[in-house]
């Protein structure tokens, strides 16, 4: 048996790799194809001459830079395997993606799509099963098992992971994996993504608290773990305001099955206003809103300064800036630390790692680093990870470095699945609990930013419901306590007024009772600036007038909401 990996894409991505296997078939290559994403071509990676064939395609989530090159990747009638929900959202990714960009052949790929939860047997002596890699909902790494005769191997493809929970989805966990050989590792990092990721919810929850019309831009299936985020945190907090999904977000959150508090699903609207609302959030996409239901949506709060757009960017786009509305821009790159690609690494201890989706520098600083042969090219050759012989080391190490790897090696290896001395593997199934600190929320660092006894995110009539007689004190008929009005009170133990005083305070409690009382929510635009929003203005307001606000004493000044709903305003 020869086992070797090629990178598919070593100019682009470099997250595609091709594991080629001999001596399972007859004259026959055995090649797999993990992932497609720019420019991978099977003419370029294979030789039908040499009898090599595509026997399967796995893709490990629904991210355009390992979808992009699907339809033109997929050839030899291979099946293509990808976790169960990664393939209940794929036809709706790809409606979506055919807008932005050049797909190819996305119907013969549905076609051709399996979805997996279990071992599969690709050809005899070759099989294979998903399993949980975080990252995004959904998304899944891959165990191929090899075996020919007496001889056994195991080959774990991470895909692009985390140790975290996605919406739901469990994280990778380098301890379900006691016998592994080889590792390819997606070595993709990120320092910050936890802290990122708790400022940009914090923010949204600051801004709707304030009484902002807030939107929040992202890709779909980020605006779904965000929506997963928002929800579940609003419900623990005993707090309730609208959370809205528009097009994509909300069609891949029905697709899921998600059911999360607070949340609604508008896949299709008309009119933006109708999904934008004072004192909530309403999640669209693309990340940046320069079309689609993002785009819509912004046109209708660019020019209102007490709106708020938060921008989740996944780093490669420019962000929108300079429109009147409060604007937030936060680069969310769900990956792990280096520190915890070494932990993942050490627990492996795999015979084998390959690097992909760096390059460079970033990929060679993990060359000579651990007891593992580690193979960090950036080329287009073939190179062999086993032969006849045994483990074959990468042909720039020492011959110290061979015997220390090769003395940690497992000779007796342990088998996965059905039969035997099999081990159980963790499910890519979305879990039922909730557990935000393992999606990446820093719990505590939110509860000092948004207090730990919530007062409500919104009072209301600020989140679109309509005010009821009991939210708002009747005035019919009544005379304003002047104290309550921000008037100078009469004290009986001054000296007696004059008559001039007491005419003119006398006025001032005719026109309070006179003027005409208005809706109005308090809109904190940042920046030390408050708005009052009208719900029916009248006629006569003009712009630059100026109009004497009039505070009702029950107002709670603690939290900045008036506890009743609703502010009078005099004009």
């Amino acid at each position: 048996m020869e086992i070797q990996y090629r990178h598919a894409n070593p100019y682009s991505g470099r997250e595609s790799v091709v594991l080629r296997i001999d001596g399972l078939l007859a004259d026959q290559t055995v090649c797999v194809l993990i992932d497609a994403g720019e420019n991978v071509s099977t003419a370029d990676l294979l030789d039908e001459a040499d009898d090599e064939y595509l026997s399967a395609v796995c893709l490990t989530h629904a991210h355009l830079d390992h979808y992009q090159s699907l339809g033109e990747a997929l050839d030899h009638a291979a099946p293509l395997y990808a976790a169960p929900d990664t393939a209940q959202i794929l036809e709706d990714v790809f409606e979506a993606g055919e807008d932005h960009y050049d797909l190819a052949g996305t119907d013969r790929v549905l076609e051709q799509l399996t979805p997996i939860d279990e071992w599969t047997q690709i050809v005899s002596g070759l099989r294979v099963c998903p399993v949980p890699a975080g990252h995004a909902p959904g998304a899944a790494g891959f165990l191929f098992e090899v075996e020919d005769g007496d001889e056994r191997r195991t080959i774990l493809i991470t895909g692009d992971f985390t140790m975290r929970r996605a919406a739901g989805y469990p994280g990778f966990d380098p301890e379900a994996f006691v016998d592994v050989d080889a590792v390819v590792l997606t070595a993709a990092t990120s320092a910050d993504f936890e802290s990122t990721l708790t400022d940009a919810v914090g923010t949204v929850c600051e801004r709707v608290r304030a009484g902002s019309t807030v939107l929040a831009t992202a890709s779909g299936l980020t605006g779904v773990q965000i929506a997963y985020l928002l929800g579940h945190l609003t419900d623990e907090r005993g707090e309730a305001w609208q959370i809205i999904l528009v097009g994509q977000v909300a069609t891949l959150y029905e697709q899921l099955g998600y059911d999360v508090p607070n949340v609604e699903a508008i896949p299709d609207f008309t009119d933006p206003s109708t999904v934008l609302t004072p004192g909530g959030v309403t999640i669209a996409g693309p990340e940046v809103p320069v079309d689609g239901s993002a785009g819509r949506l912004y046109e209708t709060i660019a020019d209102d300064p007490g709106a708020t757009l938060v921008q989740l960017t996944g780093g490669a786009t420019e962000p929108v800036t300079g429109d009147a509305c409060t604007t937030h821009q936060f680069t969310l790159s769900n990956h792990p630390t280096e520190e915890t690609i070494d932990d993942i690494v050490e627990t492996l201890s795999p015979v084998h790692v390959v690097v992909t989706h760096q390059q460079g520098a970033a990929a060679s600083q993990y060359k000579d680093k651990y007891d593992s042969f580690v193979w960090a090219t950036d080329d287009t050759q073939t190179y062999t990870i086993l032969d006849e012989t045994g483990w074959t080391p990468p042909p720039w190490v020492t011959e110290s470095t061979t015997r220390r790897v090769m003395a940690g090696t497992n000779a007796t290896a342990l088998r996965f699945g059905d039969g035997g001395m099999d081990l159980e593997l963790p499910s890519v199934e979305r879990a039922d609990d909730v557990d935000l600190r393992a999606e990446g929320l820093d719990i505590d660092r939110l509860r000092d930013r948004l207090h730990d006894e919530p007062e409500g995110l919104a009072p209301k009539g600020v989140r679109g419901e309509q005010t009821t007689d009991a939210d708002c004190p009747d005035t019919t008929n009544s005379v304003p306590d002047p104290n309550k009005a921000g008037m100078q009170s009469i004290d009986e133990s001054d000296a007696e007024p004059s008559l001039t005083d007491i005419d003119a305070r006398l006025q001032r409690i005719e026109a309070a009772v006179a003027d005409s009382v208005v809706e109005a929510h308090v809109v904190d635009a940042g920046d030390g600036t408050i708005l009052l929003r009208l719900e029916d203005p009248p006629d006569e307001l003009e712009h630059g007038q100026q109009l004497r606000i009039r505070l009702p004493a029950d107002l709670d000044t603690e939290d900045g909401h008036e506890r009743n709903g609703r502010d009078d305003v005099d004009r």
